[in-house]
């Protein structure tokens, strides 16, 4: 059984190591979620009414309540401030139901990385659409913005697990690789070197409906959730 990370974590400053050959990242926590302690470990960071819960005894469950358009809960795995950009990657499995048969086609479940109250990267899916977007949130008040988008029947409808991922390294410089694939499928590789590109430290897992409206009754669930820094780190 892989070791799980519940308590707060502070990655040390080997977050910011210089720029070396990037391998495949190794993960630093791991959430399987076959105790209560692992879902306490994700706290609530957005949305107005949500509910967190213990679902099957294996997973993490997200509900959306009431005039609620998503919501969004971080892991306990918070990055050393001395990195002017941290490198963090998130993955995991996720399936997303509830809501209004028109709701249905709007919702989605996703991941993020660089997260803070103003900013940060993000990859959904709204697989009853057979939909991902990937969303950058700049730093300041200017809100998320809708990158890149696409479509594709590598991503199961909502009743069945997405693996999900993305991360954003910078290796100690100011250009950031953001890289995302759902299923194994590559959708993302960017760069930026934005002076307003997104300075988090937290990353989380979200679930809600596409747009402003409301996602009342949407549920995403989650299980298998890595959080990843580069290796050699």
């Amino acid at each position: 059984m892989r070791t799980k990370l519940t308590a707060l974590v502070v990655l040390g400053a080997a977050l910011a190591a210089g720029a070396v050959a990037e391998a495949a990242p190794i993960p630093v926590a791991s959430y399987q979620f076959q105790s209560q302690d692992d879902v306490n470990a994700f706290q609530k960071v957005g949305g107005a009414t949500c509910k967190r819960k213990w679902v099957a005894n294996q997973a993490l469950g997200i509900g959306v309540g009431d005039n609620t358009n998503s919501c969004t809960y971080r892991s306990s795995v918070i990055a050393d401030s001395s990195a002017t950009y941290s490198d963090l990657g998130m993955t995991g499995t996720a399936t997303v139901g509830g809501g209004t048969p028109k709701l249905q086609k709007k919702s989605f479940v996703g991941v993020g990385v660089r997260y803070s109250s103003s900013a940060g990267y993000f990859l959904r899916v709204l697989p009853n659409s057979h939909k991902w977007q990937y969303l950058r949130d700049p730093m300041g008040a200017a809100g998320p913005k809708l990158e890149q988008s696409g479509s594709g029947s590598f991503i199961k409808v909502g009743s069945k697990p997405n693996q999900i991922a993305i991360r954003a390294f910078a290796l100690g410089g100011t250009t950031t690789s953001v890289i995302a694939s759902v299923n194994g499928h590559g959708v993302v590789s960017a760069t930026d070197s934005a002076a307003d590109q997104p300075d988090g430290r937290q990353t989380v897992v979200t679930a809600g409906a596409k747009g402003s409206g409301a996602g009342t009754g949407i549920s995403g669930v989650f299980d298998d959730v890595l959080v990843q820094v580069p290796n050699p780190f």
